[in-house]
C-alpha cells in the first residue's frame, strides 16, 4: 500500500492534478472483527505478509473477582478463512493442556510473537508463552492456531525470532533470572555448542587441540550475569546482544554479544569497552538496520528476488582443524567443564558451559574462623567448598520442592490425530506415552485386564467380610465367657423383639429387610442361649 501509494501521487503530481482518492483511498468494508468485553488493553501484532493478525487483551483487575491478578486473552484474526474463501474470522487460540493453570484454574498469556520472515515456506507461525512460572513455550499454526511444537517450561517472559525465522532465543527478563535458550526452529531442538579445549587432544603432541560438543539441555542454557534490559538479533541472525541500561538499570551497564548458538563472544573481541559504561552511562544499544537488497541485481541464481540483505544461513559445521572428543573422552571433557564453571558473561553464572572465560567453582560464605589452613574449625556441609555446586543449596531445593515435576514438559512436536469422520480431533505429543495405555496394548488385552482386576477385587472384599464376621464371632464368644448372666439378658431382649415381629407378621404387616434378618437369627440365639447354662 505504501508503494502504490507513491506510485499515485507521483502520477497525480505528473497531470498536475490533486487526487485526495488515490493519496487516501476510502475504507472499505470490515475483512473481520471481534467484539472484546472485559479489556482494558490490547496490544495487537501484524503477521509478516499482513493477512492475519494476533490481538492480546489483558485486564489489571478482574470484575468476575476470580483472579486477583486480571486476565488475559489471544485471538487471532483473519483476513481470509480457508473454511469459508473470501470471508474472514476470528478465533480464540488454543493454549496447550501442558501450561500450568493458575490457583483460579485459568491459563494466564506472558507475550506472543509472530516468526519475523514473510518468505518461509507454508503458513507463518507465532509463538505464545503461556501459564504460571515456569511458563510454556509453544509454537503454533498461523491460520488454525493450534500449537505444532513445545519448547518446554521455564522461567520465561520472551522469544526473539531472528530476522530470517531460523533460530529464535526464548529468554527470561525484567524480574527474572536472564536464562536464555537458543533453538533452530527448522530441526526443533536447542542449537548444539562446540568447545574448543585446548592442550587435552592426547598423544605424543599436548598441544593438539580438541573440541566437545555440548548437547544436553541444561548445558546449553545460558544466563546473563547482569541484569537483561535491551535484547535483540542481528540483522544477519548471526548474534544476538543484550544490554543492560539506564534509566531501568543504573548499575552494571554494559553489552555483551552472544552468537547464534549461545557461545559468548569474548569482551577483548568486542568494538567497544564495557568499562566505560559503568556504572549507568549506557542509555541504549541496538543494531544499525540493514540496507534494502540491491535493486539492480536483486535476483539469485533461480529467478527468485531477494528479500533480504544478508542471506539466511544455517548452522555453521563443526571445526574440521580440530578433533572431536567422543565416549568416555567427552564425557570427561565435559564433567571438567562442569566443575570448572565455564560459564558467560563474567563468569558468575553457574548454566551454560562452553562460553568466554573460566572461573573457579562458586561456594558458600565461610566464616573466617574456619578459613584457617588445616584448622579444627568446624565448617557446616552447606558452607564447604563445592557444596553447592550440584544444584543442591536450600533455594534450589525449596524451589524444586515448590515446582515439583511442573517444569518436566521437555521439547516435542504436537501432532493431530484424525479420527473418523464426525469425531472430535484430539491434539496429542508425539513422544508422549498413552496415559492409560502405556504399555501399547489392544483393546482385547485391556478388557481382560480390567476383568481379571475387578475379580480379584471382589474376592478380596469377601474373604474381608469373612475374616470379620469371624472376628465378631470370637469377640461374641469371649463377651459370653467374661459375664455369661450380662449377655443372656440381652440374648432374652432380642428373643423379646423377635417375638414382637411375629406378632407383627400374623397380624398381616409388611417386614422390612432389618427384621427378616432378626427373624432368622432366633435360632442361633435360641442355642448360644442354651450353651450358657442359665
Amino acid at each position: 500500500r505504501e508503494s502504490s501509494t507513491v506510485s499515485s501521487d507521483a502520477s497525480a503530481a505528473s497531470t498536475g492534478g490533486n487526487n485526495n482518492d488515490a493519496v487516501n483511498p476510502p475504507s472499505g468494508p470490515a475483512l473481520t472483527s471481534k467484539s472484546l468485553f472485559n479489556a482494558e488493553e490490547a496490544q495487537v501484532q501484524w503477521s509478516p505478509r499482513a493477512d492475519s493478525a494476533l490481538v492480546l487483551t489483558q485486564t489489571s483487575i478482574d470484575s468476575t473477582g476470580e483472579s486477583y491478578y486480571g486476565s488475559s486473552h489471544l485471538f487471532l484474526l483473519l483476513e481470509n478463512d480457508p473454511k469459508r474463501p473470501g470471508n474472514g474470522s476470528a478465533l480464540s487460540v488454543p493454549l496447550p493442556p501442558e501450561a500450568a493453570k493458575d490457583a483460579q484454574g485459568t491459563v494466564p498469556i506472558v507475550s506472543c510473537s509472530w516468526v519475523s520472515n514473510p518468505t518461509i515456506t507454508g503458513t507463518v507461525p507465532f509463538t505464545v508463552i503461556s501459564g504460571r512460572m515456569p511458563a510454556l513455550a509453544s509454537l503454533h499454526h498461523g491460520i488454525t492456531g493450534e500449537p505444532t511444537f513445545l519448547f518446554g517450561r521455564a522461567h520465561r517472559n520472551s522469544v526473539d525470532i531472528s530476522p530470517h525465522g531460523r533460530f529464535l532465543v526464548v529468554g527470561g527478563y525484567g524480574n527474572l533470572a536472564g536464562g536464555m535458550d537458543f533453538w533452530d526452529r527448522n530441526k526443533g531442538k536447542m542449537i548444539p555448542r562446540h568447545v574448543i579445549l585446548p592442550g587435552i587432544g592426547g598423544g605424543s603432541d599436548v598441544n593438539n587441540e580438541c573440541y566437545v560438543t555440548i548437547k544436553e539441555a541444561a548445558d546449553l542454557t545460558v544466563t546473563s550475569s547482569s541484569p537483561v534490559v535491551g535484547h535483540e538479533w542481528s540483522p544477519d541472525s548471526r548474534t544476538y546482544l543484550v544490554s543492560t541500561t539506564s534509566p531501568r538499570m543504573n548499575v552494571e551497564n554494559g553489552i555483551h554479544l552472544y552468537r547464534y548458538d549461545g557461545a559468548m563472544v569474548e569482551e577483548s573481541r568486542l568494538p567497544w569497552d564495557n568499562s566505560k559504561y559503568l556504572p549507568d552511562k549506557l542509555l541504549s544499544a541496538e543494531y544499525v538496520p540493514a540496507p534494502f537488497p540491491n535493486t539492480e541485481n536483486n535476483s539469485n541464481n533461480s529467478g527468485k528476488s531477494e528479500f533480504y540483505y544478508y542471506p539466511d544461513r544455517p548452522q555453521s559445521p563443526a571445526p574440521r582443524r580440530y578433533n572431536e572428543l567422543k565416549g568416555e573422552d567427552a564425557n570427561a571433557a565435559l564433567t571438567k567443564l562442569r566443575a570448572s564453571h565455564v560459564g558467560n558473561g563474567k563468569g558468575n553464572s553457574n548454566k551454560g558451559i562452553g562460553g568466554a572465560g573460566a572461573t573457579p567453582a562458586a561456594s558458600a560464605y565461610v566464616p573466617p574462623a574456619a578459613r584457617k589452613a588445616g584448622g579444627g574449625a568446624y565448617v557446616p556441609p552447606g558452607a564447604r567448598r563445592g557444596a553447592a555446586t550440584g544444584g543442591t543449596s536450600l533455594a534450589e531445593r525449596m524451589r524444586q520442592e515448590r515446582e515439583g515435576s511442573s517444569a518436566a514438559v521437555s521439547a516435542k512436536k504436537v501432532t493431530k490425530k484424525v479420527g473418523p469422520v464426525g469425531a472430535a480431533s484430539v491434539v496429542a505429543a508425539t513422544d508422549a506415552s498413552s496415559i492409560n495405555n502405556p504399555d501399547g496394548k489392544s483393546k482385547n488385552a485391556i478388557r481382560r485386564e480390567k476383568q481379571r482386576l475387578a475379580k480379584e477385587k471382589a474376592e478380596r472384599e469377601a474373604a474381608e467380610a469373612e475374616r470379620r464376621k469371624k472376628d465378631e464371632e470370637a469377640a461374641r464368644a469371649q463377651a459370653n465367657m467374661a459375664d455369661p448372666e450380662k449377655r443372656a439378658k440381652k440374648i432374652k431382649k432380642s428373643l423379646k423383639q423377635i417375638e414382637e415381629i411375629k406378632v407383627k407378621e400374623r397380624n398381616g404387616e409388611e417386614l422390612n429387610d432389618d427384621q427378616r434378618k432378626k427373624l432368622a437369627g432366633e435360632e442361633s440365639l435360641r442355642e448360644e442361649l442354651a450353651s450358657l447354662g442359665l
